[in-house]
């Protein structure tokens, strides 16, 4: 309990920005020395966790309420030892629990989904005078992208693109027998500019898609 006290009066003391503050996440061990362990369903998965974060505490029942902190897998070699923030609390009676210990892992709001896209588009650069979409991102999400114009044609004529993002307007222009390379952030869409002559070139690109979802259980 009187762990459980400190971090209480240290999470007030520090204050937060956070729309949610928490506490440092912590383990709890039982009389027999294993740790205190709980389930948290989420869609269709189900997470064995023994991590928690305190969220009330009452010294004259000798209980609390815990925040169920989600980790990242179950899996002893994974990698990314994080653990994410859930809706999920239950009532523990301090009598079955005989120590605790805190644990130095980053604790996120949100789970973070990433998705990693390629496209390779053929473009024809032609004298017409209006520009031609040649992408455009048909997500909501977030998007960091590298974007790689490469030249190939025969004739001495520099091909150019415009990358529009929510912000921005890049212009990327090669020469013959070039390759320039950009990364942007959250790309819109991409234009093929009016070239002088009839030109071919290649555009690669790589997105990584960014997307933030709350874990609601």
């Amino acid at each position: 309990m009187s762990k459980l006290k400190e971090i209480n009066n240290q999470t007030k003391f520090e204050g937060f920005t956070h729309k949610r503050s928490m506490s440092s996440p912590f383990l709890l061990t039982m009389e027999d020395g294993e740790p205190f362990d709980s389930w948290v369903f989420f869609e269709r998965s189900v997470f064995k966790t023994c991590y928690f974060s305190l969220s009330s505490i009452n010294e004259k029942q000798n209980c609390v309420v815990l925040e169920l902190l989600v980790p990242c897998c179950n899996r002893s070699t994974c990698r990314q030892k994080v653990l994410y923030r859930s809706s999920s609390k239950i009532f523990v009676d301090l009598s079955f629990l005989c120590g605790m210990m805190k644990v130095e892992l980053p604790v996120y709001d949100a789970l973070i989904l990433k998705n990693i896209e390629s496209h390779h588009i053929f473009l024809c650069f032609s004298t017409s005078p209006s520009s031609v979409e040649v992408w455009r991102n048909g997500t909501k999400f977030l998007n960091t992208a590298t974007v790689v114009l490469h030249h190939q044609d025969h004739q001495d004529v520099p091909v150019a693109i415009r990358i529009q993002t929510g912000s921005f307007c890049y212009d990327l222009l090669v020469q013959k027998g070039e390759s320039r390379a950009i990364t942007v952030k959250d790309v819109k869409f991409i234009l093929n500019t009016p070239s002088t002559e009839n030109v071919q070139a290649r555009l690669d690109m790589q997105i990584n898609m960014v997307q933030k979802r709350k874990i609601k259980l």
